[in-house]
């Protein structure tokens, strides 16, 4: 692993035996659990070498996740200790920084997933540099531009700049991207599945049984209102499951709670267990600021508990009271049927690397040999998901 800081003047090249290489630069958690699957799959098929990059607003806590889902951070961008912490600050050091990387590593092609300010940012310098972009989640994600704000904007930038788009499900929404579109899926499904055998029971009735999933994630003691409207919650929707999360979830209250067969306590989840119970969650309600933010990347609506919040054209994040939580996703709730979950084989990062190898001229075809993706398709953690969404009885 090497950290890059331009100061100390040597940032050599990684070695490789390969012709060509790709950086999968993230610069959030959420890219880093789409990113990282497509790292171990290049480096699976061995035929072209893969260098993660750890960058973003908080570059370590990127490098951590990378780390915490078995892939090694192979560079790690840190920003000037002066940045600022505004957008525009943190878009200046990156614009900086990763114009040096590409200079130094001079890849073959860069990828990057989604509309983040990092991906944004490794988009626009690639493009100056003449360096091919690989865009995952490509085209258009909504019809407003300011929903999500500012990330759908940043999705439509990197889609003029890009070589190869990688979508989610079918053609690239509104988005006259061109003969180079490949649906791979969301390589989110590729992940390990969870290891806690909690998580693994609540995602399963989650699934069987056509149920909503609400997270509460929660650490200070001002917080414990939001565990006795959980309580309410329960009995208003008989459909629902909850996981709880957090130093809370060791108190009296959360463990009372858990003897309920619909509630899951894990005090202190391991990142792949976290990962694979938000990305299946209706909504998260938490007093960590963090978690918080990297929830709508992971397709969860999410409340911040007595958190600072400015409102944003777009926002998918509410501040609440802690006393008035249980009645925000109250109206959540009155207001989703449930989420249905994407249809996968887990070959999704599989496809990525083999979009990525056909752009290099290494295979004929950028599509995977039937013979290896045949069979039923599954949901992620292998649940089925051929079932009719259902609302509250």
């Amino acid at each position: 692993m090497t950290m890059f800081d331009p100061t100390s003047g040597d940032v050599s090249g990684l070695p490789s035996d390969h012709e060509h290489d790709v950086l999968l630069i993230a610069g959030s958690r959420p890219e880093v659990a789409r990113l990282a699957p497509v790292a171990g799959a290049v480096a699976a098929a061995d035929r072209i070498r893969g260098i993660t990059v750890a960058t973003g607003p908080d570059p370590m806590a990127v490098h951590e996740a990378f780390e915490a889902l078995g892939v090694p951070t192979d560079i790690t961008i840190l920003l000037p200790l002066e940045t600022g912490p505004g957008m525009a600050d943190v878009a200046a050091a990156l614009f900086t920084r990763l114009d040096q990387l590409l200079v130094d590593q001079d890849p073959s092609a860069v990828l990057v997933h989604g509309g983040g300010l990092a991906a944004e940012v490794a988009a626009t310098v690639a493009f100056w540099r003449r360096i091919p972009i690989v865009h995952m989640q490509a085209g258009m994600g909504t019809d407003d531009l300011l929903c999500p704000f500012p990330q759908e904007a940043h999705r439509r930038v990197i889609g003029q700049l890009a070589s190869l788009f990688l979508t989610t499900s079918g053609s690239a929404l509104g988005s006259p991207l061109g003969p180079n579109v490949l649906t791979i899926g969301d390589t989110i499904n590729s992940l390990p599945g969870p290891q806690h055998q909690g998580c693994v029971d609540a995602l399963e009735r989650v699934h069987d049984q056509h149920r909503r999933l609400i997270v509460v994630d929660l650490a200070r003691a001002s917080s414990s209102p939001v565990l006795r409207g959980v309580a309410d919650l329960l009995e208003r929707y008989p459909r629902i499951e909850i996981v709880l999360f957090g130093a809370l979830a060791a108190g009296e209250t959360a463990q009372s709670l858990g003897t309920h067969p619909r509630v899951t306590v894990v005090a202190e989840p391991a990142l792949p267990d976290q990962l694979a119970v938000l990305t299946a969650a209706t909504v998260l309600v938490s007093d960590d600021h963090e978690l918080v933010v990297d929830a709508p990347g992971l397709g969860t609506l999410a409340v911040l508990v007595d958190g600072p919040n400015v409102p944003q054209p777009g926002d998918s994040i509410r501040s609440i009271a802690a006393h008035d939580a249980a009645a925000a996703v109250g109206q959540v709730l009155d207001g989703d049927h449930g989420r249905r979950a994407a249809a996968s084989d887990g070959f999704e990062a599989a496809r990525a690397e083999q979009a990525v190898a056909w752009m290099f001229g290494l295979t004929r075809s950028p599509q995977l040999p039937d013979d290896l993706v045949g069979g039923g398709r599954h949901s992620p953690g292998g649940v089925e998901s051929d079932s009719e969404e259902s609302s509250e009885a």
